[in-house]
C-alpha cells in the first residue's frame, strides 16, 4: 500500500490500451474454469495479464497498477489486472502466492473481495516501503481503511478468505496448515461480490504473482481461529 500522491503519479498509465487475458481462452472465448472452483471465472479487463495453467495462476500487473482507496474516499485507484468468480453462501477460499520481489516497494499479489469500486476488500502480500517483505490489507467501503499485519520471511505465502453471512475473515499461513487470524469485516451488498486473485504494480514496470494450491470448500468453518 502506498499514499495516494505517489500511487497517482503512475495512474496514467491506465490509459494504455491494454487488455488482460488467459492464454488458454483468449481464442476460443469459453469460460474459465479451474478444478479446484466450482465456479466460472472472469477476468478484468485491466492494465496485465493473467495465464490460467493446468496447476496454477500467473498474473502480470503493469506499472500504475493499484486496487486503492483513500481515507476520504476522495481519491481512489481501480486498475489491477484479476480473475473472479461469484460463489454462493459461506464458503472457505485460500491460496498460495508465490513471487519473486525486486527492489520496487507495493508490488504485491492478493485474494480480493470485490462487489464493486467502493465496497472491496483486499488481503495483499506485498513488498513494503521498508523493503521487507509482509502482509497488508483494505477494507472499502466508500473510503479505505488500511492495515498491517507484520512482515514474512518467506516469498511465498498462502492467503484466506472465509464468508459466513455477510462477514469475511482474511487469515494468513506459511505452509497453508496453521493459520493466522488476520481482519474480520463485514461486507453488504445488493450487487454481486466477486472473490478471486489479483496482482498490483504501483511503481516498478511490472510484478507477477503466482497462485497455487488453490482450495474452495463451501459450508461453515468450524474453528473462526483458524477458518476451518
Amino acid at each position: 500500500m502506498i499514499n495516494f500522491k505517489y500511487r497517482g503519479l503512475f495512474l496514467g498509465a491506465c490509459l494504455l490500451s491494454i487488455s488482460a487475458f488467459a492464454t488458454e481462452n483468449s481464442t476460443t472465448k469459453k469460460p474459465i474454469t479451474i478444478k479446484s472452483v466450482p465456479y466460472e471465472m472472469r477476468i478484468d479487463n485491466q492494465l496485465g495479464e493473467v495465464k490460467v495453467n493446468a496447476g496454477s495462476i500467473e498474473i502480470t500487473a503493469l506499472k500504475g497498477t493499484d486496487l486503492f482507496t483513500d481515507t476520504t474516499g476522495a481519491k481512489s485507484a481501480d486498475n489491477a489486472p484479476r480473475l473472479l468468480f461469484v460463489p454462493e453462501g459461506d464458503f472457505i477460499f485460500s491460496a498460495k502466492v508465490s513471487a519473486e520481489f525486486g527492489e520496487t516497494p507495493y508490488d504485491g499479489g492478493a485474494l480480493i473481495v470485490y462487489a464493486d469500486s467502493k465496497n472491496w476488500g483486499k488481503l495483499l502480500f506485498e513488498r513494503f516501503k521498508s523493503g521487507k517483505i509482509g502482509i497488508a490489507t483494505t477494507v472499502t467501503k466508500g473510503s479505505g481503511d488500511d492495515a498491517y499485519h507484520g512482515t514474512r520471511e518467506t516469498n511465498h505465502q498462502y492467503l484466506k478468505i472465509v464468508r459466513y453471512d455477510s462477514s469475511y475473515i482474511f487469515y494468513t499461513s506459511e505452509d497453508g496448515k496453521d493459520w493466522n487470524f488476520v481482519r474480520h469485516f463485514e461486507l453488504k451488498s445488493t450487487a454481486p461480490v466477486h472473490i478471486g486473485f489479483s496482482a498490483q504494480s504501483s511503481l516498478a514496470e511490472n510484478f507477477i504473482a503466482t497462485f497455487s494450491d488453490v482450495k474452495y470448500r463451501a459450508g461453515k468453518f468450524t474453528n473462526f481461529w483458524q477458518g476451518e
